[in-house]
Formats: C-alpha cells, sequence, structure tokens
C-alpha cells in the first residue's frame, strides 16, 4: 500500500493530480488516500458483483502489494463501495468506463512524482523522514529558502523582501507574525513562531511553454526544486508538468518569458482570525474591556482621551489593540515562562480549539526578550511579583462579558 509521511509533505497536490483514479485529495492541513484497508479493502469485499477486486501485483522482484482492479461491465453503480470506504475516497461517477473512482491502483505515479519524497511503500521504498525541529527558532524562521518569492505579495505590511529570484527573502521588523508566508510557501522554507503551518489552498489554472520562445538553456530545468521540468534535448525545448509545487521560480528565471503560470489561491488564516474578535461598528471605545483584562492584554484609547488600563491621559485618537497571541513572546521565551497552548472554548454550542498564552512567573528572569519580540507592543513588565510581564492573552473571555456594547466575541 502506498503511506504518506505528512509531517514532511508540502501540501503541492502534485500526488493529487496524477492519481489516475483520484484517490488522493490533498487538503490544507491533511492527506486523504486509499490505503487498501490495510491491503484488505472493505469496498471489494461490498461489491455483489466482484466490479472490484484484490489483486496480488509484484511491485519489484519477490515483493508483491494489494491493488484493487476495477471491471467497468460488473459495476452497476449501486454504491456499495462507497458507503463502506473508511477513508471515503471511493466515489460512484456514474461516468461510463469509470462508474468508480478513488481506489488505488499501485501505479506508484504519487511516489514518483512527489518532489521531497514522503510517499513510499513499506518494504519497498520508505518515505523520507522529516525531522524538523522549530524549538528554539525565534518568531521568524527561514530554512533553504530557493528564492521563489511566493511569499512576499500576501505579506501584508510589506515585511519580506526578495532582493534576487533565486536567493533567500528577508525579514524586516515590520512583521507582525500574522503566518501567511508560512501558509503560502510552497517549499515550507519560512516558520512563524515556531508553528508548523496549515498550508493555503492553490489550483493551477493555467501553465503555458512557448517552444517558439524556448532557446534550450534548461534554466526553468536547473531552477526547479523539485525537478518537475524535464529538458528535450533532441528538439531544445523542455516539458512542463500538469501538476507541480507551483512556486514559479521557473517563470521568474525564465530568460526568454517562454513560460507563464497562473495560480488561484485559497484564503489564508492569520493568526488574528481566530481567537477575540471585534465588532468595529459596535465598539465605542469605553474601555471597559482592557480594565477588566486580568493581564492587561488590551490597551484602548477611550473617546475621552483616557489610555485603558493605564488610566492615563492622553491625546491619542480612539483606538484598540490585543494581543492576538501570535506566539513570537513564547517563542523568544528561552525559559518556557511564555508558552502556547491548545485551549478549548466554545463558540454557537460546538466546542473547538484555539492557541492561547500561558505564563509561569517562577520561570521568568523578566530578561525582556519576550517584549522586544512582541510586533503589537502589548507585552511590558510590571511591578507585581505574581505578573512580572503582563499583555499576553490567556483566552479566558472576561473582556467578552465586560463589554456594555457586545462588541467582543469569540471567532
Amino acid at each position: 500500500m502506498i503511506v504518506f509521511n505528512e509531517d514532511g509533505c508540502i501540501k503541492c497536490g502534485a500526488c493529487e493530480g496524477t492519481c489516475p483514479t483520484s484517490a488522493i485529495e490533498v487538503t490544507p492541513d491533511s492527506i486523504i488516500h486509499c490505503d487498501t484497508c490495510g491491503e484488505e479493502p472493505k469496498c471489494a469485499d461490498a461489491c455483489p458483483n466482484g466490479a472490484l477486486k484484490v489483486e496480488e501485483y509484484e511491485i519489484v522482484d519477490g515483493v508483491t502489494q494489494a491493488r484493487l482492479v476495477f471491471n467497468s461491465i460488473l459495476c452497476d453503480s449501486c454504491g456499495k463501495c462507497e458507503e463502506v470506504c473508511p477513508q471515503e475516497t471511493i466515489k460512484v461517477t456514474g461516468e461510463k468506463l469509470k462508474e468508480v473512482e478513488g481506489f488505488c491502483v499501485m501505479c506508484q505515479k504519487c511516489v514518483d512524482i512527489c518532489p521531497v519524497d514522503v510517499i513510499g511503500i513499506p518494504g519497498v521504498k520508505e518515505p523520507a523522514a522529516c525531522e524538523l525541529d522549530l524549538s528554539g527558532k525565534g518568531p521568524v524562521y527561514i530554512a533553504d529558502c530557493v528564492g521563489c518569492g511566493t511569499c512576499v505579495e500576501p505579506c501584508p505590511v510589506n515585511a519580506i523582501t526578495l532582493e534576487e529570484v533565486g536567493s533567500p527573502v528577508t525579514v524586516n521588523d515590520d512583521c507582525i507574525r500574522c503566518g501567511l508566508c508560512s501558509q503560502t510557501c510552497p517549499w515550507n522554507a519560512i516558520f512563524i513562531s515556531e508553528k508548523k503551518p496549515v498550508k493555503r489552498s492553490k489550483e493551477i489554472t493555467s501553465f503555458t511553454f512557448d517552444s517558439a520562445k524556448c532557446i534550450g538553456c534548461n534554466t526553468c530545468v536547473e531552477a526547479c526544486p523539485g525537478d518537475f521540468i524535464t529538458a528535450n534535448n533532441s528538439t531544445l525545448t523542455v516539458a512542463i508538468p500538469s501538476v507541480c509545487a507551483a512556486c514559479g521560480l521557473c517563470v521568474k528565471m525564465c530568460p526568454v518569458d517562454a513560460l507563464e503560470i497562473e495560480i488561484e489561491w485559497g484564503e489564508g488564516n492569520p493568526v488574528d482570525a481566530e481567537g477575540i474578535g471585534r465588532d468595529v461598528e459596535k465598539c465605542d471605545f469605553i474601555g471597559a474591556c482592557a480594565n477588566k483584562c486580568p493581564t492587561e492584554a488590551i490597551r484602548v484609547v477611550t473617546k475621552t482621551g483616557m489610555c485603558c488600563p493605564a488610566l492615563e491621559e492622553t491625546d491619542l485618537e480612539p483606538s484598540f489593540a490585543s494581543c492576538i497571541r501570535c506566539g513570537a513572546c513564547a517563542s523568544m521565551c528561552s525559559n518556557d515562562a511564555l508558552k502556547v497552548e491548545q485551549y478549548e472554548i466554545t463558540i454557537g454550542d460546538e466546542p473547538v480549539v484555539r492557541d492561547r498564552i500561558s505564563f509561569n512567573p517562577s520561570k521568568c528572569d523578566q530578561c525582556g526578550d519576550c517584549i522586544e519580540a512582541c510586533p503589537y507592543d502589548m507585552l511590558h513588565k510590571t511591578e507585581n511579583p505574581k505578573l512580572p510581564i503582563a499583555g499576553f492573552c490567556t483566552l479566558c473571555g472576561q473582556c467578552i462579558e465586560a463589554c456594555p456594547e457586545d462588541a467582543l466575541c469569540y471567532k
């Protein structure tokens, strides 16, 4: 059977695109695939007509694996295979000669195309191990960047710079740790606040090659980090893939503009999209939320010119700022006094898990590294020995209860 090392998967979708029976689905946070039920496929057992059968297939000399074979003539589209499929990959299409899809035929096309070799076959080709240790890497960690620049445009504060195509990007101090770059990167090269991202969905809507422009330099072949592009030496041209990681590096490196690619991206999920939400229309800048927050994780300038919770007069315009639990502080804390934890809250009667910041004052030496790392200028030292550092959000919800305008809620 085919196995995946999801920890090392870059969610490029090449395996899904090359699978002839649609037995693989790559989602932003998982890979759903036919695993032949551990070589005892339930779909074959359930098929009343023998349209789906198990066959022993020799992968290499002396090594056989179970695979599924389909006989369209025997299929009456009854749907029993779809009902019993534990992975829910089997689908009844009704299409002639392809009445059923979603079963693995062990063609190994997914194994061959994977650019990071995380797809394999036990006993034949083990999937590549991925030992990614992000601890101690800080708020922004860049590793093995190929210089495609895909992360540059999504950055909402223009904090990422690509000086030269093919060279690693740089991130400046304007970074707000939103995580969109990490979610967008096709090659798992950038990480924010020591978190492994859930990738944005993407679809290549157009990928074209103009052979009349091509000069046979093979720059695109050499530039492709996943070896998706192959050279046609006999014609001094190249062959572009139908599916790839969609980084566009080949397009940017081509000296004669012979390649063009168009990509449709799914929505990103910045770190402030989940947690405490504020209805801007309802907010009247009263400051009750800031005064109620036990960790001073909210700062409000009221319409009367008062800065809360400090209760100091100011001539600043009314404003609202809060900790969004990006985790930059925790990634810089060398004593584990600050940590990002999973916390269950209820939204619309449904339990959901969100990140929150926890703090252990006994471990804090007040070094100030977390304060410098905070991109929202929320963290600060206090005179309270029980809370020497304040400004982090624990998702306690007291601000929601305190707001008289119902402008705050969990999201």
